[in-house]
């Protein structure tokens, strides 16, 4: 197992102690950097010049990542230590925390989209079961509670069908929407952040 370098650890207690501030919270996000368009991170606590996120990707310091929240704000920054699955981030720039955290009723009288699941692009074979029928899809895309498949012929809305995609167990879930080749499907049994996480660390997920 490749190990931390001490001067890492160093940098982390300079780090923290520069962000007295910071507010705990366990937001789910998504990460990505070059060479990994995509993963599943928690932030474990955030202040106007850094974080703390939880993660299965493989970090690096000195690393330059990109965090996007449920709410679609982007948080730009660069790794400053790490420890297992573990790593600080110092932002490109400060940041409004508050605006980050923003309250859900802050939200709604602003009329903004409600916030969603990260989502992830996947652009693999799939296949679908509806009344006894196997039919193949593309998945286009995939969050811990609903997918975009690309298919042939498009399901009337509150369809119900089971997904199939792999590396997962398959999926019961209901189709909620319909536009040319792409119908999108909730889950009735949303994955679970390791579930997910691990997929998306997976040759699966790569088609």
């Amino acid at each position: 197992m490749e190990l931390t370098p001490a001067s890492a650890f160093e940098d982390r207690e300079e780090w923290v102690e520069r962000a007295p501030r910071a507010v705990a919270t366990l937001l789910v996000a998504k990460l990505s950097h070059e060479g990994n368009p995509g993963q599943l991170c928690r932030v474990r606590n955030i202040s106007e010049m850094g974080m703390q996120i939880d993660t299965v990707a493989s970090l690096l310091p000195g690393m330059h990542i990109t965090v996007e929240t449920r709410g679609g704000a982007q948080l730009t920054g660069t790794i400053a230590w790490t420890q297992g699955r573990r790593a600080g981030v110092r932002f490109d720039g400060p940041i409004d925390v508050e605006a980050i955290l923003g309250k859900p009723q802050a939200v709604a009288a602003t009329a903004a989209p409600r916030p969603r699941s990260p989502r992830f692009v996947a652009e693999i074979p799939a296949r679908i079961s509806s009344y006894g029928r196997s039919i193949d899809v593309v998945l286009a895309d995939l969050s811990q509670g609903g997918a975009c498949l690309r298919l042939q012929r498009t399901l009337r809305a509150d369809t119900e069908v089971i997904l199939m995609i792999p590396g997962l167990a398959p999926r019961r879930c209901t189709t909620r929407w319909s536009h040319e080749e792409y119908t999108g499907v909730a889950f009735h049994d949303p994955f679970s952040y390791l579930e997910l996480s691990t997929w998306l660390d997976s040759p699966h997920a790569r088609g």
